[in-house]
C-alpha cells in the first residue's frame, strides 16, 4: 500500500513537472519587460547556458517568439539553401574558414535555432575549436530538453511545445515510428492565445503538439 502511495505521489509530481509551461506569461514577460525576462537571458545562454534553471530557458526559448529576433528561423530557412548549405555535414578547414566569420555573426544574433547550431557544430569541428563545438552542443542539448519536458503529449493541458512547424512534424514522425501502424487522424485547434494545436491520432495512441505564437517566424 505505501509502495503504490510513493508511485502514485511521484507520478502526481513528474505530471506537475510537464505542465509548467505558461505561454500566456512568457508572452506577458518578454513583450511587456523584455529587458528583464529576455535579452539578459540570451546573453547568459550565448556564454554559459548551463546557469540558466529551467524556467529561465523556458522563458527564453519560448519568449523569442514574442520578441523582434535579428535574426529570425525565417531568415536562416531563406540562406539555407545557400550560405549555410556547406556546413549541413561535415566540411573541409578551408570552406568553414571562408563562412566561420559572417556564421558567428548570425548565430550570435539567435542561438536559439537547433538547425543553426548544428551548422556551427560542423564548423567548429572542421577548425578544430572543440570549446566553441561543445558550447554549441549544450545550447542544443539543452533546447531539446526543453522541448521534451514542456508536456508529455497525452492531452491538451500538456501537449508538447515546439516553435515552428518543422518541428510539429517531428513529434508526428515520433508517433508513426512509437507503435504499430493503424489508421491515422488529425485534427488542428486554434487557441485563444494565437497558438495552434494539432492533435495527432494513430490507432489508439495520440499526441497533442502546441506551436506558440501560430505560424509566424
Amino acid at each position: 500500500m505505501k509502495k503504490n502511495t510513493f508511485i502514485l505521489f511521484f507520478s502526481f509530481l513528474f505530471s506537475l513537472s510537464l505542465a509548467q509551461i505558461d505561454t500566456d506569461l512568457i508572452k506577458k514577460n518578454v513583450t511587456e519587460n523584455p529587458n528583464q525576462h529576455f535579452y539578459p537571458l540570451l546573453e547568459k545562454f550565448k556564454k554559459n547556458p548551463d546557469e540558466l534553471s529551467q524556467e529561465q530557458l523556458n522563458q527564453l526559448y519560448y519568449g523569442s517568439k514574442f520578441v523582434e529576433m535579428e535574426y529570425t528561423i525565417g531568415n536562416y530557412n531563406s540562406e539555407s539553401g545557400q550560405f549555410w548549405k556547406p556546413a549541413h555535414k561535415k566540411l573541409s578547414k578551408s570552406k568553414a574558414e571562408k563562412i566561420v566569420r559572417e556564421a558567428e555573426i548570425k548565430y550570435l544574433k539567435n542561438p536559439l535555432n537547433k538547425s543553426l547550431l548544428d551548422d556551427m557544430i560542423n564548423i567548429y569541428s572542421a577548425l578544430n575549436d572543440n570549446h566553441k563545438a561543445n558550447l554549441c552542443s549544450k545550447q542544443k542539448d539543452l533546447i531539446i530538453k526543453t522541448i521534451e519536458q514542456s508536456g508529455d503529449g497525452k492531452s491538451e493541458k500538456t501537449p508538447i511545445c515546439v516553435l515552428t512547424a518543422g518541428e510539429v512534424l517531428q513529434q508526428l514522425e515520433i508517433l508513426i515510428y512509437s507503435g504499430p501502424k493503424a489508421e491515422f487522424d488529425q485534427k488542428m485547434k486554434q487557441l485563444s492565445d494565437g497558438s495552434i494545436l494539432p492533435i495527432y491520432k494513430i490507432g489508439d495512441r495520440e499526441v497533442y503538439v502546441k506551436l506558440v505564437g501560430g505560424y509566424f517566424l
